[in-house]
C-alpha cells in the first residue's frame, strides 16, 4: 500500500515559495535578484559547458560514492511546487579528489515539456539543452548540519547528470562511434527510442501519488546508484551556486560526462505528472545558463574533436587505467559494474 502524507512546505535546496517562478510574470528568473540579490552575483549556476574551453586537470580522480546502492527505508518524495524531491539518508556520501566528504540530503529533477519546448536540463553542453537533469544535493561533512553548511562558503556540492531522451540516441557515423559527450552537437543521428529504464520505474510510478502541490508519499526502497549514468568516472567541475533562490554561491558542481537514458514515454511522464501553484502542470522548471565571469570549468578527461573516431568503450577503458579510484570505494572508478537498461 502506498502511503500519502502532506508535509509543511519547507524543503532543502529548492524552496516551495510562491514568490518566484521560472518563466513569465513579475517573479520570473530575470527578477530574482530584486528579492534575492545573490541571484545577480558573478558565480551563478547553471552554465553552458563549452568543451573546447574546459581545462583538463589530471589530478582530478573519480568521485568516491558510498551508500548510493539499493537500500530500504523511508524516503519521502514530495511535490514542492517547483519539482519532485526525494529525501536522502546521511549514509550517502560523496568524497572528492582532494578528500572533501559531502553528505547527501536530497535529490530532485529539472525538466521542460511546455508547448514547443521539449528540453529542460539546466546545464547545457556547447549550447545544447538536454531533456532533463537530476541533482543530488550534498553538504560538507565538516559542518554539523545542512542548515549550517548552506551558508558556509564551502558548504555545498551537487552531483548532476543530464538525462538523454530517445531522439538523441548515441550511435554511429561512418566507421566511428561517438562518445556520449560528442554526439549531440556534431551530427544528426538516427532517431531511436530507448527502451524503458527499469531503474526509474518505481520512481515514475509514484509520480501520480504526488500530483498536487504539497503532496508527499514514502518510498520504501531507493537505488540512487542505478538512477545515475552507467559510467561515473568522468565529470566536469566548477564553483557555482544553487540554481534557485536564494542562489547561494557556495556550491561545488560535479556534472557527469555520461548520460542517464530514459524512454521518451518516461520523459513525458516526468514532464506532465505534477501540478504546481494555481493547479497548472509544472513545466520548464529550469534556469537558463549564467555567465562564467572568468570562472574555469575543469574536467578529469581530455576533450578531442576527433573522439568520434574512437570506440567509446575502448576510450573509457584506456582512461580507466589512467584514472585510479579514490579509496577503492564501491562506486569509484573501476569498481562499478556495467548496467543494463531494459
Amino acid at each position: 500500500m502506498r502511503t500519502l502524507i502532506t508535509l509543511p512546505l519547507l524543503f532543502l535546496g529548492v524552496l516551495a515559495h510562491q514568490d518566484w517562478t521560472y518563466t513569465e510574470g513579475p517573479n520570473d528568473e530575470t527578477h530574482w535578484p530584486e528579492e534575492y540579490p545573490t541571484c545577480g552575483g558573478d558565480r551563478q549556476s547553471p552554465i553552458d559547458v563549452q568543451r573546447k574551453k574546459v581545462r583538463y586537470n589530471p589530478s582530478l580522480k573519480a568521485l568516491n560514492l558510498t551508500g548510493y546502492e539499493a537500500q530500504g527505508g523511508d524516503f519521502v518524495m514530495t511535490n514542492n511546487g517547483h519539482t519532485v524531491q526525494i529525501s536522502l539518508p546521511p549514509t550517502m556520501r560523496m568524497t572528492t579528489a582532494e578528500g572533501t566528504e559531502y553528505i547527501a540530503v536530497q535529490m530532485h529533477f529539472h525538466w521542460g515539456g511546455a508547448a514547443l519546448e521539449i528540453s529542460g536540463s539546466e546545464h547545457t553542453i556547447d549550447g545544447l539543452r538536454y531533456a532533463a537533469e537530476i541533482h543530488v544535493v550534498h553538504y560538507n561533512s565538516k559542518y554539523e548540519s545542512y542548515d549550517i553548511a548552506k551558508d558556509a562558503p564551502d558548504g555545498l556540492a551537487v552531483l548532476a547528470a543530464l538525462i538523454e531522451p530517445g531522439d538523441r540516441q548515441v550511435g554511429r557515423r561512418g566507421q566511428g562511434q561517438l562518445l556520449p559527450t560528442e554526439a549531440p552537437a556534431l551530427f544528426a543521428l538516427q532517431v531511436k527510442d530507448y527502451a524503458e529504464n527499469s531503474y526509474y520505474s518505481n520512481f515514475i510510478s509514484h509520480l501520480e501519488d504526488v500530483r498536487d502541490l504539497g503532496q508527499s508519499t514514502v518510498l520504501s526502497s531507493l537505488d540512487v546508484q542505478d538512477m545515475l549514468p552507467t559510467d561515473l568516472r568522468f565529470y566536469y567541475t566548477y564553483g557555482g551556486s544553487l540554481t534557485t533562490p536564494p542562489c547561494t554561491e557556495n556550491v561545488r558542481w560535479f556534472l557527469l560526462a555520461d548520460f542517464v537514458q530514459l524512454s521518451r514515454a518516461q520523459i513525458r511522464k516526468l514532464e506532465n505528472s505534477l501540478l504546481g501553484h494555481q493547479d497548472e502542470t509544472i513545466h520548464n522548471v529550469y534556469r537558463t545558463a549564467q555567465p562564467l565571469n572568468g570562472r574555469v570549468v575543469e574536467a578529469n578527461f581530455e576533450y578531442h574533436s576527433d573522439y568520434r573516431k574512437i570506440n567509446p568503450q575502448l576510450f573509457f577503458a584506456i582512461c580507466g587505467l589512467l584514472l585510479p579510484s579514490v579509496s577503492g570505494g564501491p562506486l569509484s572508478s573501476g569498481n562499478r559494474a556495467g548496467r543494463r537498461v531494459s
